[in-house]
């Protein structure tokens, strides 16, 4: 594969795009400039505004004010002119609950069983031959189910015991929860993981594989 250059938004693993840098031969801040880039990767942080996805505020949620916060602006726009320009966007984390919303989807503003406490948990793929070990460390999460996705990972058991949304809580009855989700109608891969704090394991590996696949369209995994 050609030598790729990957974009990185300079908020939340500040200059770095480890692991991802097993897959990108060069970066270059995206706040600066995009062009020359073959992707541009989203990284975590503290929750995305919810009217972004269409909700009120829930009592525990991150976000501040009345409306989306200067950070969440910048990449909200960027997502638009990385769709317009056909440029392929890796979310982790807080920029994975983002690309759902840029692609219609929702969050649920809450739930339990997610947090970094215990390390994190498995995943489940079909396009692993058994479940891997990822780290988990989120409060929220992606809510992809009425929108055009590819639901790549994913818990194999419901680890949370509450769904909370603006206006209450929602019943996961028969919906995975959602770890890693393709969106193709902008080309977004998002994970809910944190694969740069598990460099050089299956996880991190994983994910590599997956923007080879999932972003430019080879079957690399």
């Amino acid at each position: 594969m050609t030598k790729l250059v990957l974009g990185y938004c300079p908020v939340g693993n500040g200059s770095s795009i480890e692991p991802f840098n097993q897959t990108f031969a060069f970066q270059k801040d995206a706040s600066k400039s995009v062009a020359g880039v073959d992707a541009v990767i989203f990284w975590g942080g503290t929750d995305i505004h919810p009217s972004l996805y269409g909700q009120l505020r829930h009592e525990r949620s991150q976000a501040a004010g009345l409306d989306p916060s200067s950070r969440d602006t910048f990449e909200w726009n960027l997502m638009k002119y990385c769709k317009v320009n056909n440029i392929p966007m890796i979310g982790v984390c807080r920029g994975a609950q983002m690309l759902c919303a840029f692609a219609g989807g929702s969050l649920i503003q809450h739930v339990t069983g997610h947090v970094g406490n215990s390390g994190g948990h498995q995943i489940h793929s079909d396009d692993l031959d058994s479940p891997i070990w990822s780290t988990s460390c989120h409060h929220q999460m992606m809510y992809p189910f009425d929108v055009p996705h590819d639901m790549i990972a994913w818990t194999g058991v419901h680890l949370g015991d509450k769904y909370e949304i603006d206006k209450g809580s929602i019943s996961m009855d028969g919906k995975v929860e959602p770890e890693i989700v393709y969106f193709p109608e902008i080309k977004g891969l998002a994970i809910q993981g944190h694969p740069e704090w598990a460099i050089g394991s299956p996880f991190a590996d994983f994910c590599n594989g997956l923007v080879v696949k999932y972003l430019f369209q080879t079957e690399e995994i």
